[in-house]
């Protein structure tokens, strides 16, 4: 019977042919299980039910497993082929400094798209955004995650990404009502609907419109003016995985050169992996909305870790803004 590897991810998020060839040269069977938000990944690994063997966290999930015991710590002899990843990625990750018990999968930005046949003009700005969403009321989305939602409203106000003051969620408050009304839904699998043209506007990541932008979606990808946020996900084992040994041989697989290549062109965002950049297309390295410029990437902020006060002030607002 072939080994098993369970892997806890989020849709449309790793190339099929990955898995297969990981399938054919380990003679193993590689199980997707499939969660649509960060919240319900935290959720379900605190809860410890049907632990996988390999997930993929964002960076703050992996501050926040990690230190709650539910990931387990890298065994890096087993990952020779670490040695292919940018240095800033091995030693300069504020969520893991020492890559203890996660690597890098990719990094990217959240900003926002529309659909160029739909919405006319340029847009460059938050504001635009909101203004935007009121023209083309119920053709819009948000992400269904709190800290892209609410920090976008921050960063409109010119104000960090992470503030969790009272005055700051006022505002924030203020904007994200005003906003309600014109959602049509809390979407994080929100491509099909962009595709389709039921939406035209929707606050995303950079690696799904340039997605659909490949699949002939006349979309355009904006990093707003006012900044916003700039993320990263990783590879994890789970402290509980049935089969750590095979989970490192998993990681160790998607670190090579030509399969995190793959994996890059099949998502779009952007590889952590050195080797991997360089076997890349030159109009991939190339697109500033995959790999922005200094002056961009200046503007844009990476999710900090809350104090308990400033966590329950957010999670009270999200709740009034999904109820």
């Amino acid at each position: 019977m072939a080994r098993q590897l369970s892997l806890l991810t989020w849709p449309d998020y790793i190339n099929p042919k990955t898995i297969e060839g990981f399938e054919v040269e380990f003679r193993a069977k590689v199980n997707l299980d499939i969660v649509p938000s960060a919240a319900e990944l935290i959720e379900r690994m605190m809860r410890g039910e049907n632990p996988p063997d390999v997930l993929v966290p964002p960076d703050y999930a992996v501050r926040e497993l990690g230190a709650a015991g539910h990931l387990a710590e890298l065994d890096h002899s087993r990952l020779p082929n670490e040695e292919y990843l940018d240095e800033r990625f091995r030693a300069e990750r504020a969520h893991d400094p020492h890559s203890r018990v996660s690597i890098v999968k990719d990094w990217g930005t959240t900003g926002f798209m529309y659909r160029t046949d739909m919405i006319y003009g340029e847009l460059t700005s938050w504001a635009d955004f909101w203004r935007s969403a009121e023209k083309m009321s119920g053709r819009v989305t948000v992400l269904d995650s709190p800290g892209e939602v609410i920090g976008a409203a921050l960063k409109m106000r010119g104000r960090s990404y992470n503030d969790a003051s009272e005055e700051g969620l006022m505002h924030a408050r203020g904007d994200l009502l005003r906003l309600k009304p014109h959602l049509l839904a809390f979407e994080t699998n929100y491509k099909r609907l962009i595709t389709s043209g039921e939406a035209c506007l929707s606050l995303g990541w950079n690696g799904d419109a340039a997605a659909l932008a490949a699949q002939g979606v006349p979309v355009r990808y904006v990093i707003p003016a006012e900044g916003s946020q700039i993320w990263e996900d990783d590879w994890a084992i789970a402290a509980s995985a049935p089969d750590g040994e095979l989970a490192h041989a998993f990681l160790n697989y998607i670190l090579r050169p030509e399969v995190a290549a793959q994996e890059a062109r099949y998502t779009r965002y952007a590889t952590g992996n050195r080797g991997a950049f360089h076997l890349l297309e030159e109009y991939i390295r190339n697109d500033i909305s995959t790999y922005p410029p200094a002056e961009l990437l200046a503007k844009l902020e990476a999710g900090a870790p809350l104090d308990s006060s400033g966590q329950k002030r957010r999670a009270e607002l999200w709740r009034e803004l999904r109820g």
